[in-house]
């Protein structure tokens, strides 16, 4: 599939079916669903909410482990119904012993209201401590969360994908 820009791009979740919140690790204070107004691909996106008094809720997904291989970016499309921005971060580990905050990647990023198309290059992330590149091949584990929200938050998510250079 196209990505746009010299890119291939090959998506890993749309959220068109039950069986794409099987890949989604659940926890307390956030709730997921399937949703048929705000998606970008397909027919559905991802509801996600997420709740105080939780200190990092958000979107965690699993089994990513081999995927990455010669991946220069990563997209996703997130839409914020909210009138004001919203910052949140995006945690990617290379790591899979659960590196310290030090050594692993953590982007803050501003999902402003409407659509956002959000384009991590990969080649460029830096870990947050160590300021070590990160190693594309080895991620595994992506997240996109809020950090100890005072009040409910709302986002949709759509079309993750993994992206290549044509």
């Amino acid at each position: 599939m196209a990505g746009g820009n010299g890119f291939v791009c090959r998506t890993i979740y749309d959220f068109e079916s039950p069986r794409d919140l099987s890949g989604l690790y659940y926890k307390c204070h956030v709730w997921f669903a399937l949703d048929e107004r705000h998606f970008t691909s397909g027919e559905k996106g991802l509801r996600l909410e997420m709740y105080p008094p939780a200190a990092y809720p958000g979107l965690s997904l699993k089994d990513l482990k081999g995927p990455w291989r010669k991946v220069v970016q990563v997209r996703l499309d997130i839409f914020n119904p909210e009138a004001r921005d919203i910052q949140m971060t995006v945690r990617i580990d290379d790591r899979d012993d659960n590196p310290p905050y030090e050594d692993r990647v953590n982007e803050r990023v501003l999902i402003h209201p409407g659509w956002n198309n959000l384009a991590l290059d990969l080649r460029r992330l830096v870990t947050s401590g160590t300021k070590r590149l990160l190693t594309p091949e080895k991620i595994c584990a992506f997240m996109i969360f809020l950090g100890h929200p005072k009040r409910p938050v709302t986002i949709f998510v759509d079309n993750i994908r993994l992206c290549k250079e044509n």
